[in-house]
């Protein structure tokens, strides 16, 4: 099976299964009205692959003019130039930042700062930190293997009976678990190329 084939494919999933907020047990519409009430500020929490990424890249979609973004992770943990870039534009606009809890205390001072003249700010972090929380979510073996029948229903039978252990081993984190679906699928057809 090609990459390209195979249906655990990061691109391939992003497409596919991209954020429901029902899995999350809530709506669209329940979720801007929460984020209207907390004044267009607030957390998407949750740990790692539990689907942040996902509900940010949803929710972008869902606005006439899309939201300025930025992201930080554990190589990314600065402002750069194109992150100072967004800054400065920011007033009256809305801002999605993913990894927020990846900066410096300082840098995260200066960001608050910087972000009070935009319109709305959503930011996606492990814990609320100082945040007020919009939706904290979790995964579970069974959020695990619903996505895994959307994902590729002709291939999750192979992987459900194992999804508690995979999803033990990953430590909840969905994205992984798919990735190593991803894995193995790859594994098997260079088992198969050699037989």
């Amino acid at each position: 099976m090609t990459a390209r084939d195979n249906p655990f494919a990061p691109g391939r999933l992003r497409r596919v299964l991209g954020f429901d907020p029902v899995l999350a047990g809530t709506t669209w519409e329940l979720l801007e009205s929460r984020w209207r009430k907390l004044g267009c500020r607030g957390a998407v929490t949750g740990h790692r692959g539990s689907g942040k990424t996902s509900l940010l890249d949803a929710w972008a979609e869902r606005f006439d003019e899309a939201p300025l973004r930025l992201f930080f992770n554990d190589r990314h943990r600065d402002f750069d130039a194109a992150d100072r870039a967004v800054l400065a534009s920011c007033a009256g606009k809305v801002l999605f930042i993913d990894g927020e809890n990846h900066l410096p205390w300082l840098r995260r001072r200066e960001l608050r700062r910087a972000l009070q003249a935009a319109a709305g700010v959503l930011v996606a972090r492990h814990g609320r930190g100082g945040w007020p929380e919009l939706i904290r979510l979790r995964s579970s073996p069974v959020l695990a293997a619903i996505l895994l029948k959307r994902a590729s229903p002709e291939w999750a039978g192979r992987f459900l009976p194992e999804v508690e252990s995979r999803w033990q081993t990953n430590r909840g984190n969905l994205r992984e678990l798919l990735l190593g679906c991803y894995d193995d699928l790859t594994a098997a057809k260079k088992t198969f190329e050699k037989i």
